[in-house]
């Protein structure tokens, strides 16, 4: 049977810079789909049709049908990447105001694709993922929505581990949890290499006993009001230079801060880690990413949105078990998803949450 994937919001950087990246890794076949949908605005039409040609004129050996969709009521599909909405306009711009902003966009992706769509799987792309997992989790099945936000957290974690240690990011696994943003939480025990390298093994070791030595919280507060103050004096190569000395776990936290200071956004990563959910879903071999879902009790006992370990395939995930953490990683982890689910229902009703939550500058694009 044709596969069918349909990018929503294909016409912004992600969605653009996904469609090229899906094609290129060849993961459709002669005969399956790629929908780049718009909404319902003329120019968004055109810009689409021209996008068409241009990934026409690229990757037409393969014979993918590329199809232009003008709006996301009439898309049909059986894996929908949900990339719509407003990018952080500036890096000052806070996880309020682009929930704001893409709150009404999510609530009407809920109400007229999820709900039509039941046997979709939904891959969430938009910001603040929690948000948009949360909304379209409530209009449809929970199990067939997940955010991308924790893979390219975990791929950051891993690239910045193997820097250290001079190996391929190939050869690290590495595990983040919790909020794409101020509250995820790098784990350290999820750690794997595939080396048989001795002296990287012992890089790993003096990398984990220097972070032990002060909290990840103290590290990356310091760091970023130093990477802060390079960046308002415009100096770029320092603050990514004064980035690279610090500990991966504070790094990634912090590296985000400078690219959006330029980019307000990571195309190429956010396709890439979206990328690989895609592959998962379609292999179907349960294979392990990572992703925000709206758990019910399946880790730990959470109830809430979360970036986990788990697996995919074609309609729904499973929770990986994370009975293996250390009480402070556990502690962590459900501090980050009380700061969720404050954020989500002060976001979504008004509630009172704002004491759980720091107004910190959105700082992880994608």
């Amino acid at each position: 049977m044709a596969k069918r994937i349909a990018i929503l919001g294909a016409s912004g950087l992600v969605g653009a810079a996904l469609a090229g990246h899906i094609l290129r890794a060849q993961l459709l076949e002669p005969a399956d789909q790629l929908l780049l949908v718009g909404h319902s605005a003329l120019v968004t039409a055109g810009k689409l049709l021209n996008m068409r040609a241009d990934l026409m004129d690229a990757f037409d050996d393969e014979r993918v049908r590329i199809e232009v969709v003008p709006d996301i009521a009439d898309v049909e599909a059986d894996i929908i990447i949900v990339a719509a909405g407003s990018r952080p306009s500036s890096a000052g711009q806070t996880r309020r105001d682009l929930a704001s902003a893409n709150m009404p966009i999510f609530d009407r992706i809920a109400d007229q694709v999820v709900a039509r769509l039941p046997h979709a799987l939904f891959i969430v792309v938009s910001n603040p993922v929690e948000l948009a997992v949360k909304i379209l989790s409530s209009a449809g099945d929970r199990m067939r929505v997940i955010g991308m936000g924790a893979q390219q957290d975990s791929l950051r974690f891993a690239r910045a581990v193997a820097s250290d240690l001079g190996i391929s990011r190939r050869d690290v696994r590495a595990t983040v949890v919790g909020e794409h943003g101020e509250a995820m939480v790098p784990l350290w025990g999820s750690i794997e290499l595939s080396t048989d390298d001795s002296r990287a093994a012992d890089c790993l070791a003096d990398l984990c006993a220097r972070s032990a030595e002060s909290p990840v919280e103290n590290r990356v507060t310091e760091l970023r009001l130093n990477v802060r103050r390079l960046l308002s004096k415009q100096c770029i190569c320092e603050a990514y230079a004064l980035t690279q000395r610090a500990l991966p776990d504070a790094r990634i936290f912090v590296e985000p801060l400078i690219t959006l200071h330029g980019l307000h956004s990571t195309p190429q990563a956010t396709a890439n880690a979206t990328l690989h959910c895609i592959r998962a879903a379609l292999a179907n071999d349960r294979c392990r990413i990572h992703g925000q879902v709206d758990l019910r009790g399946e880790v730990l006992g959470l109830s809430g949105v979360c970036g986990i370990p788990l697996s995919i395939g074609k309609s729904r995930w499973k929770a990986e078990s994370l009975d293996w953490l250390q009480p402070e990683d556990i502690r962590a982890i459900k501090r980050s998803v009380e700061r969720i689910e404050a954020f989500v229902s002060e976001t979504r009703y008004g509630a009172v949450g704002s004491a759980l939550r720091p107004k910190e500058p959105f700082s992880c694009a994608g």
